[in-house]
């Protein structure tokens, strides 16, 4: 019996090519990359002293109709340790922020509809719901990186902070790297 290439057409008129071999041809690139190759992936760099604990020192708040999808966060601190609280769904303003410019991670790329801030002491939000906790080591030569497969994902008009688990008056160097969803 001898198999030749076809094509199925499923029941939403997308055509998916089937191989010599019977297995569907499917596009591997991770799903940040193939945001970039559409101008959709960005990243934000800053530098804060995180404040005391429970000091709110980062917001990101999507403005965009589709998800964004934070897929890792590199920090580094060379004075203290430092635990980072990430919460989902705070409200209110931040108080007296700095803002953040998303850099597109494709040369040429557009710009991010979001608001992100930075701020050396608390901006005094609320609420929110813990989903992630990491700890940067002082020791730790280099940036240490936390990647999620799953996505940290925020909708439309959701927003996140990151708030100090811990007291060490120290700057903490962060990259945040997302990209927003079809």
């Amino acid at each position: 019996m001898a198999f030749t290439k076809s094509s199925i057409v499923g029941s939403s008129g997308t055509t998916v090519d089937v191989g010599d071999s019977l297995r569907l041809a499917v596009d591997t690139k991770a799903a940040a990359l193939i945001a970039n190759l559409h101008g959709d992936c960005y990243s934000i760099v800053f530098e804060v002293d995180s404040g005391p604990a429970t000091a709110d020192f980062f917001y990101l708040k999507n403005l965009d109709s589709r998800d964004l999808v934070i897929y890792k966060i590199r920090s580094s601190t060379g004075a203290a340790d430092i635990g980072v609280d990430i919460l989902v769904d705070c409200t209110g303003t931040p108080t007296t922020p700095t803002a953040l410019t998303p850099a597109n991670m494709r040369a040429g790329g557009g710009s991010a509809n979001v608001t992100a801030a930075s701020r050396a002491g608390d901006m005094a939000l609320t609420g929110g719901t813990k989903v992630e906790t990491f700890y940067v080591d002082k020791d730790f030569v280099g940036e240490q990186e936390f990647d999620y497969p799953g996505g940290i994902i925020l909708p439309e008009g959701r927003a996140l902070l990151f708030n100090n688990d811990t007291d060490p008056t120290a700057a903490i160097n962060t990259e945040v790297f997302f990209y927003f969803a079809d």
